[in-house]
């Protein structure tokens, strides 16, 4: 794949929409890099939803920070989106911005850097999949030619154990710091904290091959990478922050979790006790009041749409609450992602001394882990989730995140064996594609 500059001084964008009629580069994931490049690419996949997208290059690309980082992404959105003329058929989506958070306003870290604090990135060419549908988008570019292989099949995902990799101390760690959000509850300092780890393995499985392992194990989840000169931050998250299309917000509390079992018996009785689990509920519930709070106060008038369910998800389970508003023209998406980040879910509450608890205690930078990860296109819709199930992956190897919530009533032993679960969405892929090569 190549791309001819038209014009790089042109103030106007044309933007230039059509169908793709082969069937293996109808799939965006075939057009994902096989070896490094100094062009950014973005990759975004929810098959239940049928929906797949790939940006590579960039046209425009905007970096902020601090409190006012979503503003400003919203105006620097607007100004953009004045300065494109597109060509497209009647029915061709409209083309796509991707943007992305980290976790903190303020949060900068060398092994972050490839990403900065924050960005809008409008990209120089992007394939969108809608169901049997696939669309190639270019601006002020030509295209020369398109991927003549398809995408790899996916790997099947090994059966790895957290606990034997990781160092004894950070395990520990992580539960004293589980210990120190207890005592800040009993203290009434606290409701819920969100205390994360890392985990770090020196393997890095070439990305392509990665992603399309993880499409394949969490059909439900949104598999988003960002890559660029050999920087990767990579996940399958199962957490929408918000998203709108025809003037509608939704969004999710999703907190309380549970194992899964190969055994349905087993497996139905843990979803049972996940329903039933006082502290599993308590969690929950003080999420989705936050969740309607944060929206009201924006002026809507927000409702939930179904009673609390289970969401399963392979190898674990949540407590799941769909959440939905009505949604005025004058309120942008980014105005919502920056009402509901950081969610009790990740963050804890309330929010503010739950910040300065894992500032205090927790031993590394999070990051964009558990940010606002997206896109939107150039009508204002689109959709954001929170990057959990996340590593980042570099010339080092692969470092995985994970947190859990704790509340009156949480364990610290089952708390890391909790994290440990979700570190395995991960895990198991990058271990079962450690032989695949070192090139990532």
């Amino acid at each position: 794949m190549a791309l001819t500059d038209q014009n790089e001084s042109i103030a106007r964008l044309s933007v230039r929409t059509v169908r793709i009629p082969s069937r293996h580069a109808g799939d965006p994931l075939s057009w994902f890099p096989n070896k490094p490049s100094d062009d950014i690419c973005w990759f975004w996949e929810i098959p239940e939803e049928e929906t797949s997208w790939i940006g590579i290059g960039e046209i425009s690309s905007t970096t902020f920070k601090g409190s006012a980082r979503f503003s400003e992404a919203n105006r620097s959105f607007k100004e953009i989106v004045d300065l494109i003329d597109w060509e497209a058929p009647s029915d061709a989506p409209p083309p796509r911005f991707a943007s992305g958070f980290s976790f903190d306003g303020n949060s900068q870290n060398d092994d972050w850097r490839f990403l900065g604090n924050s960005q809008l990135i409008f990209p120089r060419i992007q394939i969108l999949r809608n169901g049997e549908d696939a669309w190639l988008t270019t601006t002020n570019a030509t295209l020369e030619k398109m991927p003549y292989l398809p995408a790899p099949s996916p790997t099947q995902p090994t059966n790895t154990d957290p606990k034997k990799i990781a160092i004894e101390k950070d395990r520990d760690h992580y539960k004293n710091l589980v210990l120190t959000a207890l005592n800040a509850i009993e203290n009434g300092d606290l409701e819920k904290a969100v205390p994360c780890r890392s985990l770090f393995v020196e393997e890095k499985p070439k990305l392509q091959n990665l992603l399309a392992s993880l499409r394949y194990s969490y059909p439900a989840c949104a598999t988003f990478c960002i890559y660029k000169n050999g920087n990767a931050f990579v996940g399958s998250t199962p957490e929408r922050l918000a998203s709108t299309t025809n003037g509608k917000l939704y969004t999710a509390a999703l907190a309380g979790s549970a194992p899964r079992a190969a055994d349905k018996a087993l497996d139905s009785a843990l979803s049972q006790g996940l329903l039933t689990s006082p502290k599993e509920q308590n969690e929950h519930v003080l999420v989705v009041k936050e969740i309607l709070r944060r929206l009201t106060s924006m002026g809507l008038q927000p409702e939930v749409t179904q009673e609390t369910s289970i969401l399963k998800l392979n190898g674990i389970q949540h407590l799941f609450t769909p959440i939905q508003s009505q949604l005025s023209s004058e309120i942008s998406l980014f105005e919502a992602v920056d009402a509901l980040h950081p969610t009790p879910a990740v963050s804890g509450h309330p929010l503010k001394r739950a910040n300065e608890l894992r500032l205090k205690y927790e031993s590394f930078d999070r990051g964009w882990f558990a940010g606002p990860i997206g896109w939107l296109d150039i009508s204002g819709s689109g959709e954001f989730r929170v990057a959990l199930r996340s590593g980042l992956i570099n010339e080092k190897g692969s470092t995985l995140f994970a947190g859990a919530g704790v509340v009156n009533g949480s364990d610290p032993e089952r708390e890391l064996l909790e994290t440990d679960m979700k570190l395995k969405a991960m895990l198991d892929h990058i271990i079962a594609l450690r032989d695949n090569g070192n090139e990532i």
